[in-house]
């Protein structure tokens, strides 16, 4: 058989996924221009911060004191989470500096389920208003929405945003219209030209914000219904509508 692309499942494959599209001059993501690791959560505060779209107040460093003056400076609480994560693992809002430390120095000395063990940890602002997803497809740099969900997170278990499900968003609402012109935004910003993607946004009292660009189908390594719909769009194999226009 013709190998054609190369798609990503799951977030530990992002990597991966890409480096092997490019040897293998397979459609996929370039790695060129500090993008080999665009799974990277500074990686994406910065681009998206440089394309001059509004990205999330923050520091990141592997030891304490690379952060500590923006923690003692920004309003509590505080995000702090692993620049390598997925499904909130290793995130949590700490209500002082002191539990910000606390949580930081963990999160460099413990292994995250996806994430390698070293990797370092963002301290950020609280983003405060209601966070959606916007599940995309992209191909050749065009990139067309297929959905737009809002979460349901609430604390439970001792987490912060334990996820108790999601609501599809109309797409001519103009709540959706922002997070998609906003999120495209954030695509190009990575440079993120080919296959499916759901980039999480908080929508804070001055617009969109970037909580994270997932490089991979949503949800459970493309397993949920959700993940698979989304995985189904990417390869072409379902001839539903989408809601924008295929034309690709």
């Amino acid at each position: 058989m013709e190998l054609l692309a190369v798609m990503c499942g799951g977030e530990t494959g992002v990597k991966v996924a890409d480096a092997l599209a490019e040897f293998l001059n397979l459609r996929g993501n370039s790695i060129a221009d500090g993008m080999e690791n665009r799974r990277d959560k500074r990686v994406q505060q910065e681009a998206v911060k440089a394309a001059g779209l509004r990205s999330v107040r923050s520091a990141c460093g592997t030891s304490w004191s690379e952060v500590s003056d923006f923690a003692a400076q920004e309003a509590l609480p505080l995000i702090v989470k692993p620049v390598e994560s997925a499904g909130s693992d290793g995130v949590k809002k700490c209500n002082t500096v002191a539990e910000a430390k606390e949580h930081f120095e963990l999160l460099m000395n413990s292994h995250r389920k996806s994430g390698a063990q070293g990797a370092a940890v963002l301290v950020q602002e609280f983003l405060k208003g209601k966070e959606y997803i916007v599940d995309i497809v992209s191909r050749n740099g065009v990139h067309k929405t297929t959905m737009v969900w809002v979460y349901d997170r609430r604390p439970a278990n001792g987490g912060d945003f334990v996820v108790y499900g999601q609501k599809c968003v109309l797409a001519d609402d103009p709540v959706a219209q922002q997070l998609i012109a906003y999120s495209k935004g954030c695509l190009d910003a990575l440079k993120v030209t080919n296959g499916a993607t759901h980039t999480e946004v908080m929508m804070t009292a001055d617009g969109p914000c970037l909580v994270e660009v997932n490089s991979r189908c949503h949800g459970a390594a493309g397993g949920s219904p959700r993940g698979s719909t989304h995985r189904l769009y990417a390869s072409g194999s379902l001839r539903g509508c989408l809601l924008e226009p295929r034309g690709f």
